[in-house]
């Protein structure tokens, strides 16, 4: 695959401080991704006990291994490729469970795959048209909406005050904004889905 492998090999790994090892963010990524590893442990086991078992052993080969992960954004493939192990491992141990064959197995990586690509692609596309309606907005709007969703975010007080505008008015006037942005991104995105 062209993909950019997202663990580190020993002859080329991170300093520690490079890794990601934090335990929220383990836990984060893994309640996050976890309806994705589960379908695709349950695809390839058909058994939800045996899926059960195998996500809870992924899971911890996750958290074991997490230092070795160089990008979140690289999360499910690396945790998919730890699942299909560890399903190659629990069927060879439990001889009675059927499993789809290997080259069946890695087409459904390939799909999963493919899933996720298409997933990053719609997400940068949205992303791309809400820069665009945000270029498109006054100035002072665009103003208001960076100081509110920038880090760190002030309070809505503090915003109001720096625009002279009362608490109320500056809550009015961002639900206003984000209702414009809102609109302004579905007819984008419906209009490149007409193309």
């Amino acid at each position: 695959m062209s993909e950019k492998n997202p663990v580190e090999t020993k002859s080329s790994a991170l300093p520690h401080n490079g890794a990601i090892s934090d335990a929220a963010t383990i836990t984060r990524l893994l309640l996050e991704h976890r309806s994705a590893l589960m379908a695709y442990i349950l695809a390839a086991v058909r058994n939800h006990a045996d899926a059960d078992d195998i996500f809870q052993e992924s899971s911890l080969a996750i958290a074991t291994s997490f230092s070795q992960l160089r990008d979140e954004s690289g999360f499910l493939p690396w945790a998919r490729e730890i699942a299909r192990r560890r399903i190659l491992a629990h069927v060879r141990k439990n001889k009675h469970l059927l499993l789809i064959d290997d080259e069946l197995l890695d087409q459904l990586s390939q799909a999963a795959a493919r899933i996720d690509q298409q997933d990053l692609q719609r997400k940068e596309s949205q992303h791309s048209v809400l820069r665009t309606c945000l270029e498109q907005l006054p100035t002072e709007s665009r103003r208001l909406i960076a100081m509110r969703y920038d880090q760190p975010t002030p309070p809505v007080e503090s915003i109001a005050r720096q625009f002279g505008r009362s608490l109320q008015g500056t809550y009015a006037l961002l639900k206003r904004i984000r209702l414009v942005l809102r609109d302004c991104v579905d007819n984008k995105l419906s209009q490149e889905g007409d193309l």
